[in-house]
C-alpha cells in the first residue's frame, strides 16, 4: 500500500510531498493544476513507466528527477539523470537489474489517450499487452528486452552492403527464441482476455467480443527460417526486420467487425471500462492486487458508465483519481481522500 508520494523536479514540481489515503485519494480542481503530473509518478515509481518519456517529465531548468514513496513495507527512491537512466533503491539498496521490481505493485490506469487502444495503431496494443504481462511475468519481461536487443543488432546488420549471413544468424538464433516465447505468451493472453473482457462488456448491453492474436510467423523456427529466406532482398533495402513480434497485432471485433473505425463512441467508452475491469480481473486471478489510477475520465462518461468505475474501484488495493468536478468525485468514489488542487 503507498502511504505518502515525494516528487522533486518532476514535471511542474520542484518539490511536494503528498500523503496518500488508504483507499486511496483524489485531486479535484482545474486543469493544468498539476493533477495529472501526480499521477504519471505513482505510476512511474510502481512500474517504471510514467505516461511520457524521461526526459520529458524532468522540470524544466533541471537535468534529474527524484520520486520517493512511503509504502506499507519501507521506502521506495527512484532517481533520473538524463544521460544516465533510472536508478531505484528499496529500503537504500540499488535494485538491479530494475525488471526485479515490476510487478511488485501492479497498476491499472484509465486515461482519455487510451482511446488508441481501440482506434490507434498496432503499436498501441502492443504496448498494453507488454505492460500488462511484465507485471505478470519475469520472464516475459527479460524475453521482451533480450529480443529488442537482438533485433536492433539484426536490423544494424541489415542496413550494412557487406553484411555475411553468419553475422545475421547469429542474432536470428536469439531472435527466434525469444520472439517465439513472446507470440506464445501474448496468444495465451488473447486466450484467457477475450472471454473476460466479453463478458465485462456484456454488463453495458454489448454485442458479441472477441479478442485475437494476428501473428506476423507462425510460431515455429522453420516458418522463422523460411520467411527470412522469402524476405531477405526486402528486408536488406528497407534496412529492418520485417517479421515478429514487434509487428504484430490484437484484433478486437464486435459482432464480427473489427472495432477499428466501427465502434461508436458509445461503445469506445464501454469498452475502455470493460477493458479496466477485464485488466484488474486478470492482475487479481495472477495474485496481484492493483492500483487503480483514473485521469480526468468522470467529465466524458454518463451516469452507468461512471458507476462502474465507481464500482471496480472497490476491487482495487487503492485508487488515485484526478477530476474537475467534487460532488462528482463524493458521490462515485466515497472512501477515497480528496485533495483540492489550486491552478498553478
Amino acid at each position: 500500500m503507498l502511504r505518502a508520494i515525494e516528487l522533486s523536479n518532476f514535471r511542474c514540481y520542484a518539490h511536494i510531498v503528498l500523503e496518500l489515503g488508504e483507499r486511496g485519494t483524489a485531486w479535484v480542481g482545474p486543469n493544468a493544476s498539476g493533477k495529472t503530473s501526480i499521477l504519471e509518478a505513482i505510476q512511474k515509481l510502481t512500474i517504471l513507466r510514467g505516461f511520457g518519456k524521461d526526459e520529458e517529465m524532468v522540470r524544466w531548468g533541471s537535468s534529474a528527477y527524484r520520486l520517493r514513496a512511503r509504502v506499507s513495507e519501507g521506502i521506495v527512491e527512484l532517481l533520473y539523470e538524463k544521460g544516465k537512466g533510472n536508478r531505484l533503491y528499496w529500503q537504500g539498496e540499488l535494485v538491479q537489474p530494475l525488471s526485479q521490481w515490476v510487478g511488485r505493485f501492479p497498476v491499472v490506469s484509465l486515461r482519455p489517450a487510451d482511446i488508441s487502444w481501440i482506434e490507434g495503431s498496432a503499436a498501441e496494443r502492443r504496448r498494453w499487452s507488454d505492460k500488462l504481462l511484465c507485471q505478470i511475468s519475469p520472464a516475459y519481461l527479460e524475453a521482451l528486452s533480450r529480443y529488442q536487443r537482438a533485433l536492433d543488432q539484426r536490423n544494424a546488420l541489415l542496413s550494412r552492403a557487406d553484411v555475411m549471413p553468419a553475422q545475421l544468424e547469429l542474432w536470428e538464433t536469439l531472435l527466434i527464441s525469444e520472439g517465439i516465447r513472446i507470440q506464445k505468451m501474448r496468444q495465451e493472453l488473447s486466450e484467457h482476455f477475450s472471454p473476460i473482457l466479453a463478458e465485462f462488456y456484456t454488463h453495458f448491453g454489448g454485442e458479441p467480443l472477441e479478442l485475437n492474436y494476428k501473428l506476423s510467423v507462425e510460431m515455429e523456427r522453420e516458418a522463422w527460417l523460411s520467411a527470412w529466406q522469402r524476405l531477405r532482398k526486402d528486408e536488406q533495402r528497407l534496412g529492418r526486420t520485417l517479421i515478429g513480434p514487434h509487428l504484430e497485432d490484437f484484433i478486437l471485433r464486435l459482432d464480427g467487425r473489427p472495432a477499428r473505425g466501427y465502434a461508436s463512441e458509445g461503445q469506445k467508452k464501454s469498452l475502455l471500462i470493460a477493458l479496466k475491469w477485464a485488466e484488474v480481473a486478470h492482475l487479481r486471478a495472477k495474485g496481484g492486487q492493483p492500483i487503480l489510477l483514473l485521469d480526468d475520465v468522470g467529465e466524458k462518461l454518463d451516469r452507468d458508465r461512471l458507476s462502474a468505475l465507481g464500482r471496480l474501484s472497490r476491487l482495487a488495493m487503492q485508487t488515485f483519481l484526478t477530476d474537475t468536478d467534487l460532488q462528482r468525485v463524493r458521490d462515485t468514489f466515497p472512501e477515497v481522500e480528496v485533495v483540492s488542487m489550486p491552478l498553478r
